[in-house]
């Protein structure tokens, strides 16, 4: 009896395990026209443009199918600014060459993790995609540089969508908030059943940029938000992040939510991005 227990014991570990294994899932696939790997998360989907001296997020979808970076692709009339994190000399910018090459470390493409390490000759930047969040870890910097985000909330650029802080106000943005303390805050669209959020740590005095960009067609294109850049204000200029230090988070959550569980959630994931273990650098 002892044994037959130990074998289902044994059984249900292994199921759990393969569980484990399949929580994120990468592939290679062309997107957008262009060279994609497909990180697939439990909480949704990324694209990764990877070729041609790219790297960066294309798109960025939740499990409702919304596209919340559609980078080089409708609504707005100019995607080809859209994408995260976008950093500087484009860096991360996907369409735009940086130089940069992107890897899977330990061509590892399938877990409770998957890396991707990209790198040129200024920056190395991990990306570790967990079930729940994407998580930046700097390896390698030169001078300051930013994480921005350049967004249509929801999937579309609309007037309804906004951004909250850890005071729980729904704002549209407006260049309101030159730093914003703490460094986090979470993005809507009435129309969609998710946030998301976008959190960095540690807190800096690094400006926030937080504005909505009108083309001179009168179209609205998207929203900008960032941890290190200016706004359109102050001339788009960054400054006051510099080093190896700076994490930045990214992910869906459910627009259930409340303010408290958002603060709850986010909070967390500052405190262990990269999970209990926090996070060794991978080789």
């Amino acid at each position: 009896m002892k044994k037959y227990a130990y074998l289902l014991a044994s059984f249900a570990c292994i199921q759990i395990s393969q569980v484990s294994i399949e929580a994120v899932s990468l592939t290679e696939v062309v997107w957008g026209e262009v060279g994609c790997f497909k990180i697939e998360m439990e909480m949704g989907t990324v694209y990764f443009e990877k070729d041609n001296g790219v790297s960066g997020f294309k798109s960025f979808v939740d499990n409702q199918g919304n596209d919340w970076v559609a980078s080089y692709m409708p609504p707005g009339p100019n995607g080809d600014f859209r994408g995260f994190p976008n950093s500087v000399g484009n860096f991360g910018h996907a369409g735009r060459d940086s130089g940069s090459k992107t890897i899977v470390v330990d061509d590892r493409r399938e877990g409770d993790c998957v890396v991707l390490e990209s790198s040129n000759e200024t920056f190395t930047f991990q990306y570790w995609f967990f079930e729940d969040r994407v998580a930046i870890k700097v390896l390698k910097s030169e001078g300051d540089y930013c994480f921005l985000l350049e967004t249509v909330a929801g999937g579309t650029a609309d007037e309804e969508d906004y951004f909250v802080l850890a005071d729980g106000k729904k704002r549209i943005p407006s260049g309101e908030f030159l730093d914003i303390t703490p460094e986090w805050f979470y993005l809507g669209d009435p129309k969609v059943d998710h946030f998301l959020f976008l959190a960095k740590t540690p807190e800096d005095d690094a400006p926030n940029e937080n504005h909505r960009q009108i083309r001179p067609n009168g179209m609205h294109n998207m929203d900008l938000y960032s941890f290190g850049r200016t706004g359109r204000d102050r001339g788009y200029k960054t400054f006051g992040m510099s080093g190896n230090e700076h994490v930045c988070v990214i992910g869906f959550a459910s627009a259930d939510l409340t303010h408290q569980e958002m603060t709850g959630l986010i909070e967390g994931f500052l405190a262990q991005p990269f999970g209990s273990d926090g996070g060794g650098v991978v080789e």
